[in-house]
């Protein structure tokens, strides 16, 4: 059971991009949507009719002017290091990209500055040891995924 939970977890956030929409142990209220886009250094040119290709740095940020994400885009994909902060300024996570896919190490952070866990991401899935902690920083799981991607081992 607790397998099929951290597999759905991890999916969902592989998913999901740099990170969901309310951060965790925040009210769903407290955090407000994207308002501002820094798209100064983004160029965007159309494909085809409906279809915008972004290249370029892209930063977004909460109503208060603060970060909320720093990514650079490739033919619309995410491409190298991702930064996302909380509303507070504090680091929530950095992914690195390639082709759109997780590829690469991630960490995440609770809204306190501790790790909350960190890991490497291989073409999209989980790979290799993945250590998780509590909010205090004390690790209290690690999770190592076989050489199959995304599999942990038994």
């Amino acid at each position: 059971m607790k397998k099929t939970v951290f597999i759905l977890l991890v999916s969902s956030c592989a998913l999901n991009g740099c990170h969901p929409t309310t951060p965790v142990n925040q009210p769903e209220n407290s955090v407000k949507n994207v308002t501002v886009i820094d798209t100064s250094q983004m160029q965007v040119s159309r494909q085809a009719a409906d279809t915008t290709i972004k290249d370029g740095p892209l930063v977004t940020r909460y109503e208060n002017g603060v970060i909320k994400e720093k990514s650079y885009y490739l033919a619309g994909r995410r491409q190298g290091e991702c930064q996302s902060f909380y509303p507070s300024g504090k680091m929530w996570s950095d992914d690195y990209f390639t082709n759109g896919l997780r590829d690469g190490a991630t960490t995440t952070y609770y809204d306190n500055g501790q790790k909350r866990y960190e890991g490497t991401f291989i073409k999209g899935k989980p790979s290799g040891k993945w250590n998780y902690y509590d909010n205090s920083g004390k690790l209290t799981r690690i999770v190592n995924y076989g050489k199959k991607a995304g599999s942990p081992a038994i």
